[in-house]
């Protein structure tokens, strides 16, 4: 008998108990890591967001600092609005990698959905695209926050590098509805869409069908995988439909 079989006994957990929470700890933190990964993917577009906001803030600054008493009034107010904008995106970020543990919570869709898009860094708008958002206000599911928050980043990181690459001025549409026991979230795009012979690959662990182009994109295949799996411990799911040359749609669902 090893000494680790022993320390089982010990504990009162067998060799198979402590495979199973090992497996459990090192898949909470591959989906911790993929939150971070996530996060990696929208540097640049944060950054390029943040030197946006800062270059005017600066400028601003300077003109009250040069004494033009017309100017102080403006140059606060868009001071604070930039700032804030900062405070923003960064509180949106902090929100996706916090709190990722506990039981399923009562979360406001349309409000999550907001943070989602200010998470990203960067407006869609910038990038020529479109987001419509169609979701009643008071609508809401039982769901952690944090983890279905990097879901839906995950889905609208897809959608704007299937756009760019369809080379189009695009349309998001994130919609969402409530059946008596299920909510399903739908988010669709116009982009590339998924070949026929992907479909039934699009949530096998690293595949991806992103090998750059013009959106200049690789992917790790682990993002829908570890979305699907997320989802699956909130008691969700999550399925696509799509044809290829006019776009895709994402449907999650989650208990009402």
């Amino acid at each position: 008998m090893t000494s680790l079989t022993a320390d089982h006994l010990r504990s009162g957990f067998s060799p198979v108990d402590q495979l199973r929470a090992e497996n459990a700890a090192l898949k909470e933190q591959l989906e911790r890591c993929q939150a971070l990964a996530t996060v990696g993917t929208m540097t640049a577009m944060i950054l390029h967001e943040f030197n946006n906001i800062l270059t005017p803030v600066i400028n601003y600054a300077h003109l009250a600092a040069d004494g033009d008493q017309q100017m102080v009034a403006k140059c606060v107010r868009k001071t604070t609005e930039g700032g804030q904008r900062a405070v923003d995106i960064c509180d949106a970020l902090l929100s996706m990698l916090r709190n990722r543990t506990g039981e399923p919570v009562r979360v406001r869709l349309a409000e999550l959905v907001e943070r989602s898009l200010l998470a990203m860094g960067r407006s869609p708008a910038k990038d020529g695209i479109t987001v419509h958002i169609a979701i009643p206000g008071g609508l809401s599911a039982m769901a952690r926050p944090a983890e279905l928050m990097q879901v839906l980043v995950n889905l609208l990181i897809n959608a704007r590098s299937a756009i760019l690459a369809a080379g189009l001025r695009g349309r998001i549409s994130i919609t969402a509805s409530r059946t008596d026991e299920a909510v399903t979230i739908s988010v669709a795009d116009n982009g590339t869409g998924i070949a026929p012979e992907h479909m039934h690959r699009v949530f096998e662990p690293f595949f991806t069908t992103k090998t750059g182009g013009a959106a200049g994109e690789t992917g790790t295949g682990l993002g829908l995988a570890l979305c699907r799996q997320v989802l699956h411990r909130m008691h969700g799911d999550i399925a696509v439909e799509s044809t290829l040359g006019q776009g895709a749609t994402f449907h999650i669902t989650l208990p009402a």
